[in-house]
Protein backbone atom coordinates (compact mmCIF):
# COMPACT_ATOMS: atom_id res chain seq x y z
CA UNK A 1 0.00 0.00 0.00
CA UNK A 2 3.02 2.39 1.09
CA UNK A 3 5.09 2.77 -2.13
CA UNK A 4 7.80 5.56 -1.48
CA UNK A 5 7.47 6.47 2.15
CA UNK A 6 9.70 9.55 2.67
CA UNK A 7 10.28 11.27 5.85
CA UNK A 8 8.43 14.73 6.38
CA UNK A 9 10.69 17.68 6.76
CA UNK A 10 9.82 21.29 7.10
CA UNK A 11 12.49 22.27 5.11
CA UNK A 12 11.85 20.12 1.95
CA UNK A 13 8.47 19.85 2.05
CA UNK A 14 7.38 23.59 3.35
CA UNK A 15 5.56 23.35 -0.33
CA UNK A 16 3.56 20.23 0.20
CA UNK A 17 -0.52 20.48 0.20
CA UNK A 18 -2.68 17.78 1.37
CA UNK A 19 -5.96 16.74 0.11
CA UNK A 20 -7.50 14.14 2.01
CA UNK A 21 -10.73 13.42 0.15
CA UNK A 22 -9.41 10.76 -2.54
CA UNK A 23 -10.36 7.61 -3.76
CA UNK A 24 -9.24 4.85 -2.07
CA UNK A 25 -7.73 2.83 -4.98
CA UNK A 26 -4.38 2.57 -2.96
CA UNK A 27 -5.51 -0.15 -0.69
CA UNK A 28 -6.85 -1.98 -3.92
CA UNK A 29 -4.93 -4.77 -3.64
CA UNK A 30 -5.26 -5.07 0.47
CA UNK A 31 -6.68 -8.79 0.87
CA UNK A 32 -5.93 -8.05 4.55
CA UNK A 33 -6.16 -5.06 6.45
CA UNK A 34 -4.07 -4.84 10.16
CA UNK A 35 -6.58 -4.09 12.93
CA UNK A 36 -6.63 -2.64 16.50
CA UNK A 37 -8.19 -3.86 19.76
CA UNK A 38 -10.20 -0.41 20.03
CA UNK A 39 -12.19 -0.86 16.22
CA UNK A 40 -12.45 -4.02 16.96
CA UNK A 41 -16.15 -4.42 17.73
CA UNK A 42 -16.66 -2.18 15.19
CA UNK A 43 -14.87 -4.03 12.47
CA UNK A 44 -16.91 -7.10 13.43
CA UNK A 45 -20.06 -5.91 12.20
CA UNK A 46 -19.33 -6.50 8.95
CA UNK A 47 -15.98 -7.98 8.56
CA UNK A 48 -14.01 -11.28 9.10
CA UNK A 49 -11.46 -10.81 12.05
CA UNK A 50 -8.32 -13.38 11.65
CA UNK A 51 -5.34 -14.12 13.22
CA UNK A 52 -1.84 -14.49 11.52
CA UNK A 53 -0.26 -17.78 12.00
CA UNK A 54 3.43 -15.90 13.21
CA UNK A 55 1.99 -13.42 15.74
CA UNK A 56 1.14 -9.84 14.86
CA UNK A 57 -1.94 -7.82 14.92
CA UNK A 58 -5.16 -8.98 14.17
CA UNK A 59 -6.62 -8.53 10.31
CA UNK A 60 -9.55 -7.96 8.80
CA UNK A 61 -10.27 -9.90 5.72
CA UNK A 62 -11.87 -7.73 2.93
CA UNK A 63 -10.96 -10.34 -0.16
CA UNK A 64 -11.01 -13.63 -1.13
CA UNK A 65 -8.22 -13.55 -3.96
CA UNK A 66 -4.56 -12.23 -3.39
CA UNK A 67 -4.47 -8.46 -4.30
CA UNK A 68 -7.90 -7.97 -4.46
CA UNK A 69 -9.81 -5.72 -1.97
CA UNK A 70 -13.70 -5.98 -2.55
CA UNK A 71 -14.42 -3.27 -0.25
CA UNK A 72 -13.21 -0.92 -2.71
CA UNK A 73 -15.35 -0.07 -5.44
CA UNK A 74 -13.84 -0.57 -9.71
CA UNK A 75 -14.25 2.12 -11.36
CA UNK A 76 -15.13 4.64 -8.66
CA UNK A 77 -12.60 4.04 -5.92
CA UNK A 78 -15.43 4.37 -3.58
CA UNK A 79 -15.19 2.30 -0.47
CA UNK A 80 -17.92 -0.05 0.42
CA UNK A 81 -19.01 -0.53 4.04
CA UNK A 82 -19.95 1.01 7.13
CA UNK A 83 -16.76 1.33 8.29
CA UNK A 84 -13.11 1.79 7.24
CA UNK A 85 -10.65 0.36 9.16
CA UNK A 86 -7.45 2.69 10.80
CA UNK A 87 -4.89 1.63 9.13
CA UNK A 88 -6.52 2.82 5.93
CA UNK A 89 -7.69 6.21 7.14
CA UNK A 90 -4.37 7.28 8.17
CA UNK A 91 -2.89 6.75 4.55
CA UNK A 92 -0.38 8.06 3.42
CA UNK A 93 0.85 8.61 6.85
CA UNK A 94 3.01 6.71 8.83
CA UNK A 95 4.73 6.72 12.13
CA UNK A 96 8.67 5.67 11.85
CA UNK A 97 11.08 4.69 14.52
CA UNK A 98 14.09 6.91 14.61
CA UNK A 99 17.17 5.71 15.38
CA UNK A 100 18.84 5.23 18.55
CA UNK A 101 21.86 7.24 18.10
CA UNK A 102 19.14 10.46 17.46
CA UNK A 103 17.05 9.51 19.64
CA UNK A 104 17.11 11.60 23.16
CA UNK A 105 16.10 11.06 27.32
CA UNK A 106 16.63 7.40 26.32
CA UNK A 107 12.68 6.95 25.36
CA UNK A 108 11.91 5.97 21.39
CA UNK A 109 11.15 8.72 19.71
CA UNK A 110 8.77 8.79 15.83
CA UNK A 111 9.05 10.54 13.11
CA UNK A 112 6.25 10.92 10.61
CA UNK A 113 6.28 9.82 6.95
CA UNK A 114 4.23 10.22 4.30
CA UNK A 115 4.00 8.31 0.52
CA UNK A 116 5.64 11.02 -1.57
CA UNK A 117 3.05 8.58 -4.16
CA UNK A 118 0.25 9.34 -2.71
CA UNK A 119 -2.51 11.00 -4.92
CA UNK A 120 -2.78 13.17 -1.75
CA UNK A 121 -0.31 15.03 -2.85
CA UNK A 122 -0.96 16.26 -6.31
CA UNK A 123 -2.82 19.36 -6.09
CA UNK A 124 -1.70 22.35 -4.99
CA UNK A 125 -5.16 23.26 -3.31
CA UNK A 126 -4.65 21.24 -0.76
CA UNK A 127 -3.93 21.68 2.87
CA UNK A 128 -0.72 22.82 4.40
CA UNK A 129 1.21 21.07 6.50
CA UNK A 130 4.30 23.59 7.54
CA UNK A 131 3.46 27.29 8.45
CA UNK A 132 5.54 30.32 6.91
CA UNK A 133 7.71 29.39 9.98
CA UNK A 134 8.31 26.09 9.44
CA UNK A 135 6.25 25.16 12.27
CA UNK A 136 3.42 22.20 12.28
CA UNK A 137 0.02 23.41 11.41
CA UNK A 138 -3.46 22.55 13.17
CA UNK A 139 -3.50 19.58 10.40
CA UNK A 140 -0.18 18.31 10.81
CA UNK A 141 -0.92 18.53 15.03
CA UNK A 142 -3.99 16.42 14.35
CA UNK A 143 -2.40 13.84 12.09
CA UNK A 144 0.49 13.30 14.82
CA UNK A 145 -1.93 12.69 17.03
CA UNK A 146 -3.98 10.15 15.39
CA UNK A 147 -0.19 8.64 14.17
CA UNK A 148 0.91 8.20 18.24
CA UNK A 149 -3.02 6.88 19.51
CA UNK A 150 -2.67 4.53 16.80
CA UNK A 151 0.68 3.50 17.33
CA UNK A 152 0.44 3.09 21.10
CA UNK A 153 -2.67 1.45 20.13
CA UNK A 154 -0.55 -1.01 18.00
CA UNK A 155 1.49 -1.49 21.15
CA UNK A 156 -1.33 -2.95 23.25
CA UNK A 157 -3.13 -5.22 20.76
CA UNK A 158 -0.07 -7.19 20.25
CA UNK A 159 0.11 -7.63 24.17
CA UNK A 160 -3.65 -8.80 23.84
CA UNK A 161 -2.50 -11.27 20.82
CA UNK A 162 -0.05 -12.22 23.13
CA UNK A 163 -1.89 -13.07 26.20
CA UNK A 164 -4.69 -15.14 23.64
CA UNK A 165 -1.81 -16.87 22.84
CA UNK A 166 -0.47 -17.70 26.09
CA UNK A 167 -4.22 -18.90 26.99
CA UNK A 168 -3.64 -21.48 24.38
CA UNK A 169 -6.88 -20.30 22.19
CA UNK A 170 -5.74 -19.89 18.69
CA UNK A 171 -5.78 -22.61 16.36
CA UNK A 172 -4.42 -23.32 12.67
CA UNK A 173 -7.79 -23.35 10.78
CA UNK A 174 -9.55 -23.13 7.77
CA UNK A 175 -12.36 -21.10 6.69
CA UNK A 176 -14.88 -20.75 3.87
CA UNK A 177 -16.60 -17.82 2.69
CA UNK A 178 -19.63 -17.71 1.55
CA UNK A 179 -22.57 -20.97 2.03
CA UNK A 180 -21.01 -24.34 2.18
CA UNK A 181 -22.55 -26.10 -1.11
CA UNK A 182 -22.96 -23.08 -2.76
CA UNK A 183 -19.42 -22.16 -4.19
CA UNK A 184 -17.14 -19.44 -2.43
CA UNK A 185 -13.74 -19.56 -1.53
CA UNK A 186 -11.96 -21.39 1.23
CA UNK A 187 -9.21 -20.09 2.72
CA UNK A 188 -6.17 -21.50 5.09
CA UNK A 189 -3.28 -20.16 6.35
CA UNK A 190 -4.85 -18.56 9.32
CA UNK A 191 -5.67 -18.67 13.39
CA UNK A 192 -8.65 -19.04 14.96
CA UNK A 193 -9.91 -18.66 18.23
CA UNK A 194 -10.84 -22.18 19.33
CA UNK A 195 -14.07 -22.19 21.67
CA UNK A 196 -13.49 -25.30 23.30
CA UNK A 197 -10.58 -24.25 24.48
CA UNK A 198 -12.32 -20.94 25.62
CA UNK A 199 -15.43 -23.08 27.67
CA UNK A 200 -12.21 -24.50 29.00
CA UNK A 201 -10.14 -21.82 30.79
CA UNK A 202 -9.89 -21.66 34.58
CA UNK A 203 -11.47 -18.52 36.02
CA UNK A 204 -8.06 -16.82 37.20
CA UNK A 205 -7.12 -16.77 33.11
CA UNK A 206 -10.77 -16.24 31.98
CA UNK A 207 -10.85 -12.86 34.79
CA UNK A 208 -7.15 -11.94 33.65
CA UNK A 209 -8.42 -12.00 29.81
CA UNK A 210 -11.06 -10.08 30.82
CA UNK A 211 -9.42 -6.91 32.87
CA UNK A 212 -6.75 -6.74 30.16
CA UNK A 213 -9.01 -6.41 27.33
CA UNK A 214 -7.90 -9.58 25.61
CA UNK A 215 -11.16 -11.12 26.02
CA UNK A 216 -13.16 -8.65 24.21
CA UNK A 217 -10.81 -8.84 21.32
CA UNK A 218 -11.56 -12.68 21.20
CA UNK A 219 -15.45 -12.12 21.62
CA UNK A 220 -15.65 -9.61 18.33
CA UNK A 221 -13.18 -11.98 16.48
CA UNK A 222 -15.78 -15.00 17.10
CA UNK A 223 -18.38 -12.67 16.76
CA UNK A 224 -17.05 -11.55 13.16
CA UNK A 225 -16.99 -15.06 11.49
CA UNK A 226 -21.02 -14.85 10.96
CA UNK A 227 -19.39 -12.35 8.11
CA UNK A 228 -18.40 -15.66 6.32
CA UNK A 229 -21.54 -16.94 5.58
CA UNK A 230 -23.50 -13.61 5.08
CA UNK A 231 -21.47 -10.69 5.21
CA UNK A 232 -20.74 -8.49 2.82
CA UNK A 233 -17.44 -10.25 1.49
CA UNK A 234 -19.79 -13.26 1.40
CA UNK A 235 -22.48 -11.30 -0.68
CA UNK A 236 -19.56 -10.02 -2.98
CA UNK A 237 -17.06 -12.69 -3.62
CA UNK A 238 -17.67 -14.44 -7.10
CA UNK A 239 -19.00 -18.33 -6.87
CA UNK A 240 -18.17 -21.06 -8.71
CA UNK A 241 -19.35 -24.63 -8.94
CA UNK A 242 -15.89 -26.04 -8.96
CA UNK A 243 -14.05 -26.74 -5.49
CA UNK A 244 -10.57 -24.85 -5.60
CA UNK A 245 -8.03 -25.70 -3.23
CA UNK A 246 -7.39 -23.38 -0.17
CA UNK A 247 -5.74 -20.12 -0.35
CA UNK A 248 -2.96 -19.85 2.12
CA UNK A 249 -3.15 -16.41 3.90
CA UNK A 250 -0.04 -17.20 6.30
CA UNK A 251 2.46 -15.37 3.47
CA UNK A 252 0.04 -12.60 3.23
CA UNK A 253 0.24 -11.06 7.24
CA UNK A 254 2.87 -9.24 6.30
CA UNK A 255 1.55 -5.44 5.87
CA UNK A 256 1.56 -4.73 9.77
CA UNK A 257 1.38 -1.06 11.59
CA UNK A 258 -1.51 1.14 12.23
CA UNK A 259 -9.52 8.24 17.83
CA UNK A 260 -8.13 7.54 14.40
CA UNK A 261 -9.40 9.25 11.37
CA UNK A 262 -8.85 12.68 9.99
CA UNK A 263 -11.40 15.07 10.51
CA UNK A 264 -10.84 17.95 8.67
CA UNK A 265 -14.17 19.29 8.98
CA UNK A 266 -14.49 19.79 12.76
Amino acid sequence: MFRQLTPLQPAQHAQLRFNPRQPFDFAREQMLIPLVAAEASRVAREMPIVFPLNGGLPQALVGVNQDENLHVKKGTGHWIGRYMPAHIRRYPFMLAKMPEQQASGGEQQYIIQFDAEASHFERPDGLALFDEQGQATETLLKIQKVLTNLERENHRTLALVAEIETAGLLAERQIHVGEEGKGGKRLAGIRLVDEKALAELNAETLANLRTSGALALVYAHIVSLNNLRDGLLAQMTRTSDTPEPPMSLDELFNEGDDDFSFDFDS
